[in-house]
This record gives structure tokens, sequence and C-alpha cells, in this order.
């Protein structure tokens, strides 16, 4: 029911690219949201038919809020791949805002399949991606299938607590973040003050589902009005976070791609 009330109020809320007034979010809307061009998508796509066709049972171990679609921990792959995977629409904007502003550190907080991995490490030949994953049998499976399309990332398994600050000690600093792994308000606040210590100016934190419940929602708006953060595009499924410092005051957007 909140997601559906949710998603209502956004598209009251959305504006369309042409009736936003900020060239920087203009030029992302055209180059960005509405392309649909993405780097080994076939190939990509090719692995999650795959993926969908697999039935093998897995037991997952979720240290997160698990998923609206599945309170199951016995899963097949071919659910997973269903129904926890980020949309491929969204996993291809998210590799377009990579290549688009030329980000080289890229972090990933929920690795799943691996199949949003691709589209990261896809983006950009000269990136270091990173991703951090919970549960050990889908961790060995993303391996896998970054190996199958020739793609490299480094995969660490175990807790975000526990490893979070081991993976932003192999980055210079973090360029871009996908947080998509505990749709928790406590754990998400965490993680953003985390990385907080290691964005810069040029930096974008995505954060997956920030409509998944009222406390996501809470922590989205808790994030939106923190100092440091100068720009915020609400994408309904996804919340981009910039630190920007070429503009006066904070601006938020809420646009429908």
């Amino acid at each position: 029911m909140h997601i559906a009330k949710a998603y209502l109020n956004y598209r009251l809320k959305a504006k369309k690219r042409h009736g936003v007034h900020s060239p920087f979010v203009y030029t992302l809307s055209e180059a960005v949201f509405h392309n649909r061009y993405a780097k080994q998508s076939s190939e990509i796509e090719e692995v999650r038919k795959a993926l969908l066709r697999n039935y093998t049972l897995i037991e997952l171990k979720d240290y997160g809020a698990g998923s609206r679609k599945s309170t199951n921990s016995k899963r097949s792959v071919s659910e997973i791949a269903k129904t926890s995977s980020t949309p491929i629409a969204m996993a291809q904007m998210m590799q377009r805002l990579i290549s688009f502003l030329d980000l080289n550190n890229v972090l990933e907080l929920g690795t799943n399949l691996g199949l949003t991995t691709a589209y990261l490490a896809a983006a950009n030949p000269n990136s270091r991606v990173i991703s951090l994953e919970g549960d050990p049998s889908l961790a060995s499976l993303a391996v896998k299938n970054l190996q199958k399309i020739g793609l490299e990332a480094e995969i660490i398994e175990g807790r975000f607590e526990d490893n979070l600050d081991l993976a932003l000690a192999k980055m210079p600093s973090v360029d871009f973040v996908y947080i998509d792994g505990n749709h928790r308000k406590e754990p998400t606040l965490n993680y953003f003050q985390s990385l907080l210590e290691r964005t810069t100016e040029n930096s974008v934190l995505a954060f997956g589902d920030i409509h998944w419940s009222e406390e996501m929602e809470e922590a989205w708006n808790t994030i939106k009005q923190n100092k440091t953060v100068t720009l915020t595009i609400d994408l309904f499924d996804l919340g981009l976070v910039f630190f920007r410092k070429d503009r006066t005051e904070a601006e938020h957007f809420t646009i429908r791609i």
C-alpha cells in the first residue's frame, strides 16, 4: 500500500525534462536519463536470460530488509534474477551517468547476481569497481557471471558494516556509489555518513528504493537536508545525491523518466 501511494505522489510532483530550470539537470536528462544506449548490454542480458532459466534453489543470508515480493529465505536463482535485481533501465542509466561524468572509483553495496555490477564495470574502461555482497552464494554467482561477460570487479563477501571501511580504504575517493542492499533507515544513514568522508565535489551517491517504505523516505529526506548536499534528483526507484559547489543553495528535483 505504501509503495502505491508513494508512486502516486511521485507522479504528481515529477517534472519532465523540459520543465527543469537547471542547465546541469537538463543536460543529464538529455544525455543520461532519456538516452537508451548501454555498453555490453547484449552480453549482460544474455547472462540474465540464462539466470532466469536457472531454477536451482539457494539458501539466502539476508542482512537487510528483505524483498517486497518474497519472504522465503530459500529461493531459486530465477526468482532472484526476476524480483531482486535492479531494473534493467535503471542499471543502464547508472552506467551512462558514470560514463558521462567520467567517474572512475565505483562502489556498490549489494552485488546480488552481479548484473548491475556488470553494467557499472562496463561504463568506463579506466574505472575500478568494488562491490559488497552479504550472501556467499550470491557473491559466488556474481563472480562467475562477471567472468562470463569478461568484466572485472572486486567482490567482497560479508556484512556491509564489516567491509565498507575495507572497500573505502582501497580507493583514494569514491566517485560513484550505488547503495542497494539494506532498505532500512538507520543503516542507510550510517552508510551515508561513512561515505561522506570519502566524497569530493564530483562524487555521486545513488540510493536504491528511496520510496520502499516510510523509514526509507525518512532516510532520503534526512540525506537531502545534509549541509554538504547541494543537489538531489528523485527518480522514484533511485535517488541521486550530488555535492557540486557550482550553486549557491541546495536544489532538489523530482524527475520523470
